[in-house]
């Protein structure tokens, strides 16, 4: 069972830091990109056959609030994960290429976009619906008091810059306008930077975790 937990956890390390290397193939290439997407695909296949129970009671007990929103997210997660898989298959130029199934057309190309940054969000969000959790066990793992007010002041000031340039970053790396397909060419011709690319994304991903773990915590106190 333990070590079931360490597979979980560590393969959830590795699918968040694979799919923010492979978000922008300027900084790898697209060889490397394709690939990375082939592995995150596997990768993604296989974090569902671990949580296959998650399938199994789909329809079992009481269907809270929040075991709904939890419901929802990790549906539009798997349509928009088999969209990216699907779309980089058709608009692929290495990897996939021999079946001769390529399409060239913008709007395949357009999908792939916006369903990979729509991805990228669902999962800070998913992430953020567990964070309590897994928060819990990070500080039991540290020896953490949780409850200590140098604990509870320290995290507040933390996430709230975290998330004020998660913020800042989301306007800053168009990510409304990749989400609804629009072409944004501001950046392009410039080197970009990889560190700072990271941190941006990093920082987006954290705001989004941030805002569904503080609502969830609002959502518990009302109810």
């Amino acid at each position: 069972m333990v070590a079931v937990i360490l597979v979980r956890n560590l393969l959830n390390i590795v699918m968040l830091i694979l799919l923010l290397l492979i978000m922008d193939y300027r900084f790898i290439g697209n060889v490397p990109h394709e690939i990375g997407g082939v592995v995150l695909a596997l990768l993604f296949i296989f974090h569902n056959v671990l949580n296959r129970r998650w399938y199994v009671g789909f329809f079992k007990g009481r269907q809270s609030l929040r075991r709904v929103l939890t419901t929802l997210v990790n549906l539009l997660l798997v349509i928009a994960m088999f969209t990216v898989f699907v779309t980089g298959v058709l608009i692929s130029v290495t990897v996939f290429a021999p079946l001769g199934i390529r399409s060239g057309g913008i709007l395949v190309h357009d999908l792939h976009q916006g369903s990979a940054y729509a991805s990228l969000i669902l999962v800070a969000i998913h992430l953020g619906l567990h964070w309590e959790m897994l928060l819990g066990k990070f500080i039991s793992w540290l020896h953490i008091d949780g409850a200590s007010l140098s604990w509870v002041i320290m995290s507040r000031i933390v996430s709230i810059v975290v998330m004020a340039y998660g913020v800042y970053a989301s306007f800053t790396n168009h990510i409304g306008a990749n989400l609804l397909m629009q072409h944004i060419f501001a950046g392009w011709g410039v080197e970009p930077s990889l560190w700072g690319f990271l941190l941006d994304y990093f920082a987006i991903i954290s705001c989004y975790v941030g805002v569904t773990y503080y609502l969830m915590l609002l959502l518990r106190k009302k109810n």
